[in-house]
């Protein structure tokens, strides 16, 4: 909507606001609150600049104080949407609260809820900042309880629970209402039941409480120096409560693991609503950062769930839950977490991972994933390829950032299982040279998997060519073999049997180079950790007879 359609709807609905309070009829200005009531619902700062029309408050406030309960209803819900930004609505605040209050003893459930609520988010204020307090100790958890009572009466309307739902979802920022909130199963049995409900206004606020209760919300990161030059200018710094920290926090999960959360996610996630559908992938990820809940979520169908969750919604729902996938198939078998079909749509969602604009520990992970998942058949290598993959594959192989380096390393080193991965490394192109530079590194996983791509490629003679092509070739394969690490060792010969095979005119360069000694000494090893590497070394050897470049030495006691 452009600013011209904005104000025109501002207009409209000020011409509105006035001619219902022009109207001698009350009920006219019932309907009038009402329709402010649905604006800061929605279009917030049009429905608060409706709040800033002379007597509009002052109406507002003498419904709430009125003996009609249908007028305290309309009014205390009102109020309480008013009640949404701190900064704007203080001036409000002040004059609700004691009337709050007061309705909050009201004997009339409708109105004592609506007054709750309303005071849960004056409590809220603080948000996770330990050190701000909105309001006298202890008041907040009279408040959580009177929530939780609300919600763990089955005798109750939905309605009322629906209130009490809203008010947990305010007071659940404090780490002492989270810690008593887990306590009670009654109340959290009440509120997955709730929030399994059609009705989207019940799964926001549900979904919001589990989010606070896991912390999976956002976190500024505060910066040790930021946080010093905060205190000398005497700015106030947001305290972590004690309750907040990590050992609280995997307590909590498991208890909501026990009454079921996984089970209730899954039910939820069939949501259309984007907000509800980032909120469920938000604790889908809290629950999976630690490798223990992992067999849980899949066995309970939470890895099934993930997928649609990583596909439609927005775009931080989206990341939350592709995340959570990344980390499940990084330790899990895929095979078992997405069988069948489902291995296939998991690439999409590691792709998005790949984005440069993501962060890198996202971009990290998703390697690691497609890594794993590209070791198991050239189904799935097939849809990393449709899917441009390889570009984004390649990409983290020339950064900076060793691990991702590293990591895009390992995923090629599975990708070149593929024959059409094979391919893109004949022609013209630096792709093979990197991968042998790669192998003289001092980085032993690097080595590893450009030496175990390079294993496999050369096996295609046009590779095998451009091998030699590479300046220092001869000095990184002689390193390689020589190491002490037999698995790098291991690799280096097969390489070398490789283009050995790979014809006469490659041969003869390895033999007329220092490769020939090196190859010498791996066919004397007696050991049996190492029976793999003579066994190639030797191969190659008899290759080089047979193209009559080196003669057969007669062995005897295991001497030339």
């Amino acid at each position: 909507m452009g600013d011209k359609d904005r104000d025109k709807f501002r207009d409209q609905c000020r011409e509105y606001i006035s001619d219902q309070f022009g109207d001698p009829q009350l009920d006219s200005k019932v309907e009038a609150i009402v329709a402010i009531s649905a604006l800061l619902q929605g279009p917030y700062e049009v429905g608060n600049s409706m709040l800033g029309t002379q007597g509009v408050l002052e109406i507002m406030l003498a419904m709430a104080n009125s003996d009609s309960g249908l007028h305290q209803r309309v009014a205390v819900e009102a109020l309480v949407h008013s009640a949404s930004k701190k900064d704007k609505c203080s001036g409000i605040i002040k004059q609700a609260v004691p009337i709050l209050k007061q309705l909050y003893h009201s004997t009339t459930d409708n109105i004592k809820v609506r007054a709750l609520v309303g005071l849960c988010k004056l409590g809220s204020f603080g948000g996770t900042d330990a050190s701000a307090k909105s309001m006298a100790e202890g008041s907040t958890m009279t408040l959580a309880k009177a929530c939780r009572k609300f919600l763990a009466n089955p005798t109750k309307d939905v309605d009322l629970r629906k209130w009490a739902c809203e008010g947990l979802a305010y007071l659940t920022l404090d780490a002492d209402v989270k810690e008593e909130l887990v306590e009670d199963t009654d109340a959290l049995h009440s509120l997955i039941d709730l929030a399994k409900m059609a009705d989207k206004s019940i799964l926001y606020p549900a979904g919001t409480v589990f989010v606070n209760v896991t912390n999976s919300y956002d976190k500024q990161e505060m910066l040790p120096e930021m946080v010093d030059l905060a205190k000398f200018a005497k700015q106030h710094v947001p305290e972590e409560h004690p309750k907040d920290k990590e050992e609280f926090l995997q307590k909590r999960i498991e208890k909501l693991l026990k009454v079921g959360l996984v089970n209730a996610l899954v039910a939820l996630s069939k949501t259309d609503s984007h907000s509800s559908r980032e909120l469920i992938a938000r604790v889908f990820l809290a629950i999976v950062s630690e490798e223990q809940h992992r067999g849980l979520v899949v066995q309970q169908g939470g890895a099934k769930a993930l997928i649609p969750l990583a596909s439609e919604g927005n775009e931080v729902g989206k990341t939350k839950a592709a995340q959570a996938l990344a980390k499940i198939a990084i330790t899990m078998n895929p095979e078992v977490a997405f069988p069948g079909q489902r291995m296939l749509e998991v690439v999409r969602p590691m792709i998005l991972l790949l984005h440069i604009e993501k962060d890198a520990i996202m971009n990290y992970e998703a390697l690691m994933a497609l890594t794993n998942i590209a070791s198991l058949n050239e189904s799935v290598r097939k849809r990393i390829l449709k899917e441009k993959g390889m570009a984004h594959i390649e990409h983290y192989m020339f950064e900076d950032h060793e691990e991702l380096k590293v990591a895009a390393t390992e995923c090629m080193c599975n990708m070149v299982l593929s024959e059409e991965v094979v391919a893109l490394h004949r022609g013209e192109n630096d792709r093979v040279k990197l991968l042998v530079l790669y192998m003289g590194e001092e980085n032993f996983k690097l080595m590893r998997a450009a030496s175990g791509a390079l294993a496999i490629l050369s096996a295609d003679k046009e590779i095998c060519d451009k091998i030699t092509k590479v300046g220092p070739w001869v000095e990184i394969l002689g390193g390689l073999a020589s190491n002490e690490n037999v698995e790098l060792r291991h690799r280096a010969a097969h390489i070398l049997r490789n283009m050995m095979e790979a014809g006469e005119e490659i041969g003869k360069l390895i033999i007329e180079s220092q490769l020939l000694e090196v190859l010498m000494v791996l066919s004397r090893f007696t050991e049996p950790a190492v029976a793999t590497v003579k066994e190639c070394a030797e191969m190659t050897l008899t290759k080089a007879v047979e193209y009559g470049l080196i003669q057969a030495n007669t062995m005897v006691n295991g001497e030339p």
